[in-house]
């Protein structure tokens, strides 16, 4: 295996972000003024209070993914100085769409076909009616059963088929799925799907989403499918809270076996490593090292007993806790040791192959009956396990610079 360190500096990767000033993004091109960037014309402001609006005050946030809505390159055209301004009802997410321009060409996008899309159940096209919804919402409360409080902060669990008004809901909680995160894919109506709504007082925050996989009839394994927020409550901690009630959930279920995650975005995915390793250590901190790791010999996987009790306890999957517990041995290693971090980096690599090593008995069969004898199939088994190997070499680098942000943030909540 390569050597992925300086051995004459014996210093391992950092992570040192480099910040490049860019040109920043103009709302219509210099060289077309009909054509739009879709994300910076239009606006979202959430507003609580008839009062909020005609002040012209309320949570304003641009939307990220417009190419779901418009064309695939984010851009809006055929008309200049473009404007659209959607205030939503903070409560109850009801928009009332405005729309702007000096000049339309006669080819121009049809805006009201694409809102009609995004809105599935209609929007409000006058302010009159947007001003009626908001004095209603005054005497309503957030939907759902109360799980979970934080300050001013509410996490309130819905369910199609038990929560009054939610079908009514979904189709206007969706409009910011599609706008907030990149290839959405909406969640179906069955009553396996969980929907955790965060609030501020009686503002909509964020959302997540929970699939219940039957595994057998009185089996069950949880899935968090998806989570956002919007723009002004990102990193601020509020994931890790959603992600813990999303455990606790699962801890509470007797049907519920183990507790996965779809396709984490990399963001996601060191704010599920924090959790975790705080998780590790909070209930089995004597499994963590507590001194500076100068060997090769102290570089050791979790006990399989202590492993199985982790996940019975957790409900989490043993890579994920392997993961928070090689985050550990990350910390503490001696990163000074050029060949110290070179053979943590091959661990690393023998861990990574563990979930593919298959049985030697397994033939590949083919679609005329034939199958692969064992040599071939042990030959092709050594060719993947290469380029696994080589993907993974190549990660790794990646891999040590998340480590060293996670390793990071628990020396600052000190917890190492």
């Amino acid at each position: 295996m390569a050597n992925l360190f300086d051995e004459e500096q014996g210093k391992y990767l950092r992570l040192n972000a480099l910040k490049y000033l860019e040109k920043p993004p103009e709302v219509q091109r210099e060289d077309d003024p009909f054509i739009t960037n879709g994300s910076l014309a239009i606006t979202y402001i959430l507003v609580e209070t008839v009062e909020q609006y005609q002040a012209g005050q309320g949570l304003k946030f641009q939307p990220s993914y417009v190419h779901q809505v418009f064309r695939s390159t984010n851009e809006i055209y055929g008309y200049k100085d473009l404007k659209i301004t959607i205030h939503v009802t903070a409560l109850g997410l009801k928009p009332y769409i405005q729309i702007s321009y000096s000049e339309q060409t006669e080819d121009a996008d049809d805006l009201i076909e694409s809102f009609n899309k995004v809105y599935e159940a209609g929007f409000l096209s006058n302010e009159e009616q947007f001003i009626k919804v908001l004095e209603e919402e005054q005497n309503q409360q957030p939907l759902g059963e109360l799980i979970e409080e934080y300050g001013d902060f509410k996490i309130y669990k819905c369910q199609m088929a038990t929560t009054n008004g939610f079908v009514q809901f979904k189709p206007f909680l969706q409009a910011f799925l599609l706008v907030l995160i990149d290839g959405v894919q909406y969640p179906g109506d069955e009553n396996e799907w969980v929907y955790l709504i965060l609030y501020h007082k009686r503002q909509f925050v964020g959302l997540t989403t929970v699939y219940k996989f039957n595994i057998s009839w009185n089996q069950q394994r949880h899935r968090l499918s998806q989570m956002l927020f919007l723009p002004q409550y990102q990193r601020k901690g509020h994931g890790s809270r959603m992600l813990r009630t999303v455990y606790k959930l699962g801890l509470e279920d007797e049907k519920c076996l183990q507790i996965t995650l779809e396709d984490p975005s990399e963001d996601f995915q060191v704010m599920r490593d924090i959790t975790d390793s705080k998780i590790l250590y909070e209930h089995f901190k004597d499994i963590i090292p507590n001194q500076i790791i100068n060997s090769v010999q102290d570089i050791v996987d979790i006990p399989k007993d202590k492993l199985f009790e982790i996940m019975k306890k957790t409900k989490l999957h043993a890579y994920q806790i392997k993961r928070a517990y090689s985050i550990y041995l990350y910390a503490f290693i001696n990163k000074k040791s050029s060949k110290l971090m070179t053979d943590f980096a091959k661990f690393l690599l023998r861990e990574h192959q563990k979930p593919y090593i298959r049985k030697k008995n397994i033939l590949v069969r083919f679609e005329d009956g034939t199958s692969m004898d064992p040599k071939q199939l042990h030959l092709l088994e050594l060719k993947e396990r290469e380029d696994r190997n080589i993907i993974a070499e190549e990660s790794l680098g990646d891999e040590f610079c998340l480590f060293e942000l996670i390793a990071t943030k628990l020396r600052k909540d000190k917890i190492i």
